[in-house]
C-alpha cells in the first residue's frame, strides 16, 4: 500500500509542477497574430517599434524564453536570458547566463551589470519583454551605493537562516539593489515593456516576485529598518549607511505608483501555485481519491506547519473528516526554517521529517512535500516523503529523527532512508506542493 501511495503522490505532483511548465504558461498567455503580439486580449503592434528586445531572468528563464523565441520568431532583435547555475542551455536569438541561487555570488552582480549595459543600449521606440520568474532576487543583483557582494551575501544569509519571509527578504533586497523594486522599469524607460510574470510567492503580489524589479514598490527603507531590527541582524557598515541614508532622504526611495517610469510597463501574471494545485486535484480525483484543494497560501515554521497537516491526517485516519477515505489533501505554499542546528536541508524535508515524527502511529497516512523548481533548500532533492514508518525506518539505521530535526539536518536523515524526492531541475518555480493521501486499510 505505501508504494502504491508513493506512486499516486509523485504523479499527482508531476501533474502539478506539467501545468505550470513555463513554456506552457506563456503559450497560454500570449501569441502572435498579423503582426500583432497579442497578451491576454491586449494588442501590441510590432510595427510601432525600432526593435524588440527581451530579458529574462529567473529559475524559469530559459523555459520562458524559448516560448518568446517562437512565438516572435524574426521580430525579436536579441535578448539574455539568465538563469540558476545548472539551469541553463542554449537559445536560438538570447545570450544564456547562469548565476548564483539562493545566495548571490560574484556571477549574479555581472549578471546585474549585463542587464544595465544592455538596457543603456534600449530607446524610446523599442518594446522589452521583461520574464520574471522566481530565483531572479538572487540571480540578478547590482548593490547600491559602494555595497559589496559579500555584504550582501551576509545579509542575505543571516536572514534566510533567521527565518525571515520571502516579503521580509525582498523588501530588504529591494532597498540594496538598484535593479529591484521597480529598479529595472527605470532603467527601461523610455522604452516601452511588457512583464511576463510567474509567481513564486503566496498571494502572487507583483511587487514580491522576483523582488518586482518592473512594478511600483509598495516598502520603504523604514520597512527594511525594522525587519532587520526584528531578526537582529548586524549591518555591514556600507549597508548601515545606505540604510541611514535612506532613512533621512539623503537618496530616493524605490519608484512608487505613479512614477513617470511605469507609464509604458505592462504586467501579465502567466502562472502561479493555484494553477498547479488545480491540476493536482484533477489527478488526484482521476486516481480515485475524494480530495480537497485547502490553500495555495500555506506559510509558517516548517515543522509547526507539519502538524496541523498531521493533525488533518489523524482526523481523516480516525473519523473519515473532511472526506470519505481514500482521502487527498492538496495545499501550496512557502514554509520557513528557523536555523537553529548545522545540518543541512530544506524547508521540505523539514516539514515532512515533522509530519513522520507526528504520524508515528499512524498507517495508510502519507505526506510529500516538495519544491515545484526541483530544489529544496540548497540541496539538490525537491523534498521527501514520510509516513507513519519514517521514525522506524531512521531507528532501523540508528538514527533519532528528532534529534535530525533539531540539527535541521532532514536531508541526512531522509538521504540514509531513502525518503528524498529528486527531480532534478524542473524548469518551473511555483513555490511547493504538498500532498497528504489516508489509505483505506
Amino acid at each position: 500500500m505505501a508504494g502504491n501511495m508513493r506512486n499516486d503522490a509523485y504523479a499527482i505532483m508531476s501533474e502539478a509542477i506539467s501545468a505550470v511548465d513555463p513554456s506552457l504558461c506563456v503559450y497560454r498567455a500570449m501569441r502572435k497574430e498579423d503582426g500583432n503580439v497579442v497578451i491576454n486580449d491586449t494588442f501590441y503592434d510590432l510595427s510601432n517599434y525600432d526593435n524588440i528586445y527581451c530579458i529574462a531572468f529567473g529559475k524559469a528563464a530559459v523555459s520562458m524564453s524559448k516560448a518568446v523565441e517562437d512565438i516572435l520568431g524574426d521580430s525579436l532583435t536579441k535578448g539574455i536570458a539568465i538563469t540558476k547555475h545548472g539551469f541553463g542551455s542554449p537559445l536560438r536569438k538570447m545570450e544564456v547566463y547562469e548565476s548564483g541561487h539562493p545566495i548571490p555570488d560574484e556571477s549574479s552582480m555581472a549578471a546585474g551589470r549585463i542587464v544595465h549595459d544592455f538596457l543603456e543600449g534600449t530607446g524610446e521606440n523599442d518594446l522589452i519583454f521583461f520574464l520574471i520568474s522566481g530565483g531572479g532576487s538572487a540571480l540578478v543583483s547590482l548593490p547600491r551605493k559602494g555595497v559589496s557582494i559579500a555584504d550582501v551575501v551576509k545579509l542575505t544569509d543571516g536572514l534566510i537562516r533567521g527565518g525571515a519571509t520571502i516579503d521580509e527578504l525582498n523588501t530588504v533586497r529591494k532597498h540594496i539593489c538598484s535593479i529591484k523594486g521597480g529598479g529595472l522599469a527605470k532603467m527601461a524607460y523610455p522604452s516601452a515593456s511588457v512583464s511576463l510574470i510567474l509567481s513564486d510567492v503566496v498571494g502572487d503580489p507583483l511587487d514580491v516576485i522576483a523582488s518586482g524589479p518592473t512594478v511600483p514598490d509598495t516598502s520603504t527603507y523604514s520597512d527594511f529598518s525594522e525587519i532587520v531590527a526584528r531578526y537582529n541582524i548586524t549591518l555591514s557598515p556600507a549597508i548601515a549607511g545606505l540604510l541611514e541614508d535612506g532613512l533621512e532622504g539623503v537618496i530616493e526611495e524605490t519608484p512608487k505608483a505613479g512614477a513617470p517610469v511605469f507609464e509604458k510597463a505592462s504586467h501579465y501574471l502567466v502562472g502561479n501555485n493555484a494553477l498547479a494545485l488545480q491540476e493536482a486535484r484533477t489527478k488526484a480525483c482521476e486516481l480515485g481519491y475524494n480530495t480537497m484543494l485547502l490553500s495555495s497560501s500555506v506559510i509558517g515554521e516548517a515543522k509547526e506547519v507539519a502538524k496541523v497537516f498531521a493533525s488533518i491526517a489523524r482526523e481523516e485516519r480516525l473519523r473519515e473528516d473532511p472526506l470519505p477515505l481514500p482521502a487527498c489533501i492538496l495545499a501550496g505554499g512557502e514554509i520557513t526554517v528557523t536555523m537553529k542546528g548545522k545540518g543541512n536541508g530544506g524547508r521540505c524535508q523539514e516539514m515532512a521529517l515533522s509530519f513522520g515524527i507526528e504520524v508515528s502511529d499512524l498507517e495508510g497516512v502519507l505526506m510529500l512535500a516538495a519544491g515545484t523548481d526541483g530544489n529544496d533548500g540548497t540541496t539538490d532533492s525537491a523534498g521527501a516523503f514520510a509516513d507513519g514508518m519514517t521514525l522506524q525506518r531512521g531507528k532501523d539505521l540508528q538514527l533519532d529523527a528528532r534529534r535530525e530535526l533539531y540539527a535541521n539536518n532532514s536531508h541526512y536523515f531522509f538521504e540514509e532512508t531513502g525518503d528524498l524526492i529528486v527531480t532534478g531541475p524542473t524548469g518551473t518555480n511555483v513555490m511547493d506542493i504538498y500532498i497528504v493521501l489516508v489509505d483505506r486499510f
